[in-house]
């Protein structure tokens, strides 16, 4: 096999896994926090007993709706940057040239006759 597809195939593989490991913890970090929203209202939502307990569940829930809403166009301005930052490295590593970079020779040899 050439060295240059060899070397170019891991530096993929150390792209792509610290990529996928980025992604797996914006994942897991994402997931808590709405987790954590969720069950907070299921909480307060649990927790009503009578009518004004319903209107200020409802205003809280308002505000939740809102910081939630904001929290989400953080979320997917992370993932764009990601993505950005993810194709940028791919691209990187089939642009480098190997530290020996020696263009490939052709044979030698005599050709092989037809």
């Amino acid at each position: 096999m050439n060295q240059d597809l060899i070397e170019k195939a891991n530096r993929l593989n150390e792209t792509l896994f610290s990529q996928f490991s980025k992604a797996a913890e914006m994942q897991m970090d994402a997931f808590r926090r709405y987790a954590d929203v969720a069950m907070d209202q299921a909480r307060k939502a649990s927790e009503v007993r009578d009518i004004e307990g319903l209107k200020k569940l409802t205003t809280e829930q308002a505000e939740t709706l809102k910081s939630l809403s904001e929290q989400f166009t953080t979320d997917w301005k992370a993932w764009q940057d990601y993505f950005t930052e993810t194709r940028t490295q791919v691209q990187s590593v089939f642009e480098q040239n190997p530290a020996d970079s020696t263009d490939e020779k052709a044979p030698t040899g005599p050709e092989p006759k037809a």
